[in-house]
C-alpha cells in the first residue's frame, strides 16, 4: 500500500497543477467555459506495473492540454482515442465539478512491449502514439546473486527497504546498475522516466510510473 501511495504522488501533484495553472489570487480568474478540441501540446502520465507471473497492467492518465493559439482560456479538451479499432471519447474538466469521461485508459500491450493508440480532433487530425516500453518491462536481469537493472537516460531506479539511494540513468557510464539479491531490497522497484516530443506530431510530454518485479 505504501509503494502505491507513492507513485499516485506525482499523479496528485500533476492533477493539482492543472488546476493552479487555471486559477489565480482573483476568483473569476481562469474560469473558463471553452473545451479544446483541436490538438495542443499535452501531458500525460503513463503508469506500470509487471509481476513476475502475469502480463503488465498499463494504464494511460490524461492530465493536461496546452492551449492552441486563438484559443484563449479553456476548460478542458476533447479528443477521440482510437485503439486497436476501437474508439472512445476521452473528455476531461479542469473543473472537478464537472464531469471527466475516460481519463485513465488501459493500453494493450503488444508481442513488441509497444503501446500503440491514435487521439482524433474536431478536424479528423489523427496524432499517433508507438512507445517503446520493452526497455522498462524488461529492465533486469538475474545474474546469480546479483541483479543487473539497465536504466536508460531520462529515467531513474529507486530501490525500496534497502536504504539506496535513487540511480539517474543520465549518470550512468554504461546505463549499468547492479544490486545484491542479499541487500535486502523489496522485490519490486520504482522505474521512473520523463520523455519529451512524444507522438506523431511530436508535442507531448509523457511521464511513466513503473513498478517492476524482480523476484516472487
Amino acid at each position: 500500500m505504501r509503494k502505491k501511495w507513492l507513485l499516485s504522488i506525482p499523479l496528485l501533484i500533476n492533477i493539482f497543477s492543472c488546476e493552479i495553472f487555471h486559477t489565480g489570487g482573483n476568483p473569476d480568474e481562469g474560469k473558463c467555459s471553452l473545451i479544446v478540441k483541436e490538438h495542443g501540446n499535452m501531458r500525460n502520465n503513463i503508469v506500470i506495473n509487471c509481476s513476475l507471473e502475469s502480463n503488465c497492467n498499463v494504464s494511460l492518465l490524461f492530465l493536461l492540454v496546452g492551449t492552441p493559439v486563438g484559443y484563449g482560456c479553456s476548460d478542458g479538451f476533447e479528443y477521440e482515442f482510437v485503439q486497436n479499432n476501437e474508439t472512445s471519447v476521452v473528455k476531461r474538466n479542469y473543473d472537478r465539478s464537472k464531469p471527466s469521461e475516460n481519463t485513465s485508459i488501459k493500453l494493450d500491450l503488444d508481442a513488441d512491449e509497444h503501446v500503440r493508440f491514435s487521439l482524433l480532433d474536431i478536424n479528423n487530425v489523427e496524432k499517433k502514439y508507438d512507445i517503446d516500453l520493452s526497455g522498462i518491462v524488461h529492465s533486469f536481469t538475474v545474474r546469480g546473486d546479483s541483479v543487473d537493472v539497465n536504466v536508460m537516460r531520462g529515467c531513474n531506479l529507486h530501490l525500496y527497504s534497502c536504504k539506496k539511494e535513487t540511480v539517474y540513468g543520465s549518470n550512468l557510464l554504461n546505463g549499468k546498475y547492479t544490486f545484491s539479491k542479499t541487500d535486502g531490497c523489496d522485490p519490486d522497484y520504482s522505474y521512473r522516466c520523463s520523455w519529451h516530443n512524444q507522438g506523431s506530431l511530436e508535442t507531448d510530454d509523457l511521464d511513466i510510473y513503473a513498478s517492476i518485479y524482480w523476484k516472487k
